[in-house]
This record gives C-alpha cells, structure tokens and sequence, in this order.
C-alpha cells in the first residue's frame, strides 16, 4: 500500500489503517486491503479559515482483487494555538460529530415516521484518531457542490435552503415540545461560556478595523451613533441567545448556516437545486430561529434580492415552516404566526450586526492563498493588512453599507 499526502500539510497521526475497521464495514467480508491512500486539500486555498479540510482518497482491494475507489471528508485543527483553545474549550469537533451522528439522525427519522424523505446532510463517522476530527461522507462524487460565495445566492438556492431550515427548525421545536430539553451540554447556556473571553478578544480586534473604515460606508452619518453603541455590546448580545425569552420560537439553528456551508445537487441540465444539504454543523445553537434566517439571508444572498426580497423570503420560510409543524404534529396553538416571526427578527436584530462585523469579511473578500484564521482574529503585521482588505474592499462596502441602512432604519441596532 502506498501513502501520498502531495502538498498539503497533514496531521503527523494521519495514517490509512486508522480507516481499516471503517472500509471492512463498508464493504463486509469482500474487504482484502488498502491498495492506496492519498490525502488532498478538500477546499479551494482561501475558502477555509477555521479548520484543515481534507479530502481522503482510497483505493480498496477487494478478496476477487477488484478495487473500488472510496473518498471521505476529514476536517481537523489548524496548529494556531489561539484558535485550537477556543475549538477546545467548546469542544467543537466532538460537538460536530455528535450532530451528525445522533442529532441530525434523530431529526430524519421523525420526517421517515411522519411519511416523509428528509436528509439534512452527510454522513458522519468515528475512527480511533488521537486528535481532534471530523469525518464524513464525500459528497462531491454525488454530484453535490457549493455556489460560489462571491457571487452568492440567488432566489432559487435561497429559497431550497430556506426550505430545509423550515424543515430543521420544525422538526427540532417538534422533538423540544415531545421530549423536552437535549442532554448534549454544548446545547445548555452555560457550555459556551467557557470561550466567552476569546470571543470578546477577536470582536475586540475586529472591531477595531470595523470602526476604523465606517467613514467609508454610504450613509455612514446616519448609523456610526448607534454602531459604535452596540459595538462593545455585541458578544453580550449574542451570548444572551443562549438563554432565549421561553415566549420565542426556539428550535435547534443551524448556526453557521452561509454559504460555504451549504452544498447542492442538480439533476441532468437544470439549474435549480434537485436537493440541499447543510454542512458544517460544530455551532449548533437552540435558541430562536431568527438567528439562522438574519444570519443566512444577509450573510449569503446576491446583493440585488438580499433586502429587495427579505420579506418576501421570511414569508417563504413562514409558510415551509407552517407546512412541517403541521406535518409533525406540532401543537397549532404554538405555531408561530407570521407577524410573531417578524417581531423575533426585530427583537434579535443584534444578529445582522454580527453577520456584518464577523461573517461579511472573509465571504465577501478575493480569494488569497495565504489568508489564514490567525491573521483574521489577531494583531499583526500580515493579519492589518487582511483585515484592512476585509473591510474596505468595495464589495463589502457596497454590501455593508445597505445592510447597516436597513438595520438603522429597522430600529435593530438600538440597544439598551
């Protein structure tokens, strides 16, 4: 058997019979060997800030000496200490597989129970790994790919992930009311307090670059008051999702839902989606849905219908929502109502603040190989000048600056 790791850096533990045990249950008693095992870079250099994303390819003899070729996702830590602290202490990579292999599963069966086909997204793995990971099912060779997020989304991408948001929100509210709170703790408030000071250090920095190139935004004058009033207040504001109003509509969120973290199959010539997956699920939050539809529909759409469409998009969501709870037994009584929703959106507009200081950067700059997550979140000489792109390049000025308008004018940056 042969190794080859090409140009990308790899983990020292990174071995093929680490994945013996997994092809021998893949491929039961026809399983011989591992001819070869070859790791490449599972992302585009400048597509991946927080994590190496590697893509496993194997070539697997079988007992009549036939070989299939079988390829998996691997997602590990970057060595940048600050960062593998915070993925630490949050436990994220054991949060992200337990998600795939027993939250999302536990979703998609009540759809199977309910007479309904509903998949979420990849399947999850465990191999014996001493460090932290993250393995999936390769979805590439399904025909599943991501839009390019400098383009963004258009009205049919945006509502497929709509819908299967619609269709995680109901299912997770559905079990929350059948059996009551998760046992997991990285779904209890107090679990992410532990990163909470780390948090506040890279808005800190960040912050600071923000403010600097508000001057360059369109209608500055009219938001830099009350920017710079809920800039030292943002962590605060997001941390208080974690314990939300028992009067919101509280489901399971996504959390990171943009989109590079969205993938799409498409039948023969057609451009819509045939089907949706979300990936990417290590910031899975309960709390209220507004959450992931602020963060998703201003962090991912095409400029020209990211608030031309916005309501129209909420009633699009609403009425896929409405149809799954229903579909699930939700209790009617509890179902949110539209006007409800548009209050949630309003009450938590603290969200599209932080779409536009911590996600609008890295999505909407130029793709640049040696862009990294320690030059993103920390002071330095190479980490100014990212950062100084990130927030005066024209796109994200011509995004940001209609973004912050609509917020200002929508009362959703006030703070107490």
């Amino acid at each position: 058997m042969s190794e080859e790791s090409g140009a990308v850096p790899l983990p020292s533990w990174l071995k093929a019979d680490l994945f013996e045990k997994l092809l021998s249950e893949r491929f039961g008693d026809e399983f011989l060997a591992i001819r070869s095992f070859k790791p490449v870079d599972g992302l585009q250099p400048g597509e991946n800030y927080s994590t190496i994303m590697l893509r496993l390819h194997f070539e697997v003899e079988l007992k009549d000496h036939s070989t299939e070729n079988v390829s998996y996702m691997l997602k590990t830590p970057h060595d940048f200490e600050m960062y593998r602290e915070i993925l630490k202490k949050n436990n994220m990579f054991v949060v992200e597989r337990d998600v795939f292999l027993q939250v999302i599963p536990e979703l998609e069966k009540m759809y199977k129970e309910a007479g309904v086909d509903v998949k979420f997204g990849a399947r999850g793995y465990e191999i014996a790994a001493p460090d932290d990971y993250v393995l999936l099912q390769d979805l590439k060779p399904f025909g599943f790919k991501n839009v390019d997020r400098l383009e963004g989304l258009n009205t049919a991408h945006t509502k497929c992930v709509l819908k299967k948001l619609a269709q995680l929100h109901a299912a997770s509210a559905t079990r929350l009311h059948v059996k009551g709170p998760y046992s997991q703790k990285y779904l209890q408030p107090t679990y992410a307090d532990s990163m909470k000071d780390s948090i506040e250090q890279v808005a800190e920095t960040l912050g600071k670059y923000f403010l600097k190139c508000l001057p360059l935004y369109e209608g500055y004058e009219e938001y830099s008051e009350a920017v710079h009033k809920i800039q030292p207040k943002i962590v605060d504001l997001m941390y208080s999702m974690n314990t939300p109003d028992p009067e919101d509509f509280i489901a399971l969120n996504h959390g990171d839902c943009w989109t590079n973290n969205i993938m799409f199959r498409y039948e023969e010539e057609s451009s819509e989606p045939a089907e949706t997956f979300l990936v990417d699920l290590q910031l899975p939050k309960l709390t209220s849905v507004a959450h992931d539809l602020m963060y998703f529909l201003l962090g991912s759409t095409k400029f020209e219908i990211q608030l031309s469409k916005f309501d129209y998009f909420i009633k699009f969501y609403h009425d896929q929502l409405i149809e799954n709870l229903e579909l699930l037994k939700y209790p009617a009584e509890k179902t949110p109502s539209l006007r409800f929703l548009h209050s949630q959106l309003l009450k938590y507009g603290c969200v599209g603040y932080h779409t536009v200081l911590m996600l609008c950067p890295p999505v909407l700059l130029d793709r640049t190989d040696d862009a990294n997550v320690k030059d993103f979140v920390t002071e330095s000489e190479n980490g100014d000048g990212l950062k100084m792109a990130m927030y005066s390049n024209a796109r994200y000025k011509k995004h940001v600056s209609a973004i912050l308008t609509w917020l200002n004018n929508r009362g959703a940056l006030l703070v107490k």
